[in-house]
């Protein structure tokens, strides 16, 4: 059964306070959701909490902005306080600290994206995540980092992008939950790299409205909390048809029937089985195949090319790619300085070449990188966006083929640990990280919803696995 987040005993068992060897120890978040202790805690204690994992956190750079010393949310604590002492809570988030990633319009903070083209923009508007989280009484506690301004997770190592800020607060408990965004796994791969769940839904069952563009076919709003429970509260206050996006769906909350393992079938395709897995990915991926089979479900691997095949597999990283970069550098050809965005102001240059100089001022290189590959692949008549379409088509005939007999596909979420921010020798490189995003692109190609959770860590492992 799912559990209230406000049932989280904060007065009680406190965790130990992280160490440097990583906050996830104490397991916390998996233990405090069984607490039944609701009449014991109040939203205004829980924001206290909230507020001081805050402060002794700070250095790790999980926030851009925080509302954790405003008046006005210590006001919002005590109405929802009140709220439960009458038992009328608004909803099961009512009085949970949620943070919103800094690509979510959320007045009066800029929706910055964590880049200094977009440092000074103050949405006129909130997203429709943020309207529907202020409606079920959540307390919105800041903005979190991602890429463009690196956020950390102890001991040093990077907790992965795009959403790595969302993923570390939560980790750090200095919020319960955080709303990201997910493209082609930016949720689900800092949830596996910092011990916390990644859900990225079916596209388009979550309204975007207010979420920064990057690649319009493949952005979803993403969810990370401690647990699938968690996920699935948030995305029932969150599901549903927006006016103000049209490529949003219905999306009825149902009740979820009591498992039954002995009709759940799991399929795992051997064509991700990579020769780049390491022995320790592919140990948990095998030890939670075991896992599942030994409570009844059953797991079969599909070989072969006759559902998946491994050409279509490995295909789908480059399509994922040619279509993310050529939306991506449309949807930022509009940051120019004049429109959106800051301007470098040179009267003694013309407009393209004061354009140039803004985007090559503000833009980070990455940014600048997936431009210029947008550019390249759309200045060819169209032809790889066309074929990089058809790919996208052929792999999700083939994730309907495999789930037509079975309910879930299980993978990896990605292929290698976290790398360490103290060590430039052990970052990857540029072709690493892409080859990462392998587990992950193809269900957002083909639109299906994917779920990270975190497995048994790696013996004699500093690192996470989901």
């Amino acid at each position: 059964n799912s559990k209230h987040f406000q049932n989280i005993n904060i007065t009680v068992d406190l965790p130990t306070p992280p160490t440097p060897d990583g906050p996830h120890n104490d397991n916390y978040a998996c233990k405090s959701h069984k607490s039944n202790a609701t009449k014991k805690i109040t939203p205004s204690a829980t924001l206290a909490f909230i507020t001081d994992k805050f402060n002794t956190s700070k250095t790790l750079n999980h926030f851009t902005h925080s509302d954790l010393h405003n008046d006005t949310l210590t006001s919002l604590a005590l109405e929802s306080s009140t709220r439960y002492a009458s038992d009328a809570p608004l909803s099961l988030l009512d009085g949970v600290p949620v943070s919103i990633k800094s690509n979510v319009s959320f007045p009066p903070f800029p929706a910055s994206a964590s880049s200094k083209m977009l440092q000074s923009y103050i949405p006129p508007f909130s997203a429709d995540v943020v309207t529907s989280l202020k409606s079920a009484g959540a307390l919105l506690v800041g903005q979190t980092n991602m890429d463009e301004s690196s956020s950390s997770s102890p001991p040093q190592l990077s907790p992965g992008g795009s959403s790595g800020g969302s993923a570390s607060s939560v980790a750090w408990r200095s919020s319960f939950a955080s709303i990201g965004s997910d493209t082609g796994g930016s949720v689900r791969l800092p949830a596996s790299h910092t011990n916390t769940t990644g859900f990225k839904p079916t596209y388009g069952s979550i309204s975007r409205f207010g979420l920064i563009p990057y690649a319009s076919s493949l952005d979803t709003i993403g969810l990370i909390a401690p647990t699938p429970s968690d996920c699935k509260i948030l995305f029932d206050v969150l599901r549903g048809r927006s006016s103000n996006d049209p490529t949003s769906i219905d999306s009825p909350s149902t009740p979820l029937p009591p498992l039954e393992w002995s009709k759940v079938s799991v399929c795992l395709p051997s064509a991700y089985s990579v020769e780049e897995m390491p022995p320790s990915v592919l140990h948990h991926w095998n030890k939670t195949a075991e896992l599942l089979s030994s409570l009844g479900a059953n797991v079969e691997v599909i070989f072969g090319d006759d559902v998946m095949s491994s050409s279509i597999a490995r295909s789908s990283l480059a399509a994922y790619y040619v279509i993310a970069c050529a939306e991506a550098s449309s949807n930022l050809s509009k940051y120019d300085g004049v429109r959106y965005g800051s301007r470098v102001r040179d009267e003694t240059v013309n407009y393209d070449e004061e354009y140039s100089a803004t985007r090559s001022s503000f833009f980070g290189p990455e940014v600048l990188r997936r431009i210029e590959c947008g550019n390249a692949v759309l200045s060819k008549e169209g032809t790889h966006y066309l074929k990089a379409n058809i790919l996208r088509n052929d792999l999700r005939d083939s994730y309907d083929a495999a789930l037509s007999s079975h309910e879930f596909l299980l993978l990896p979420t990605t292929l290698s640990p976290p790398f360490s921010l103290s060590s430039p020798s052990s970052m990857p490189s540029q072709d690493e990280m892409m080859a990462n995003d392998l587990m992950t692109v193809g269900s957002s190609l083909a639109g299906l919803p994917s779920i990270s959770v975190p497995v048994t860590e790696p013996d004699g492992e500093d690192f996470w696995v989901g």
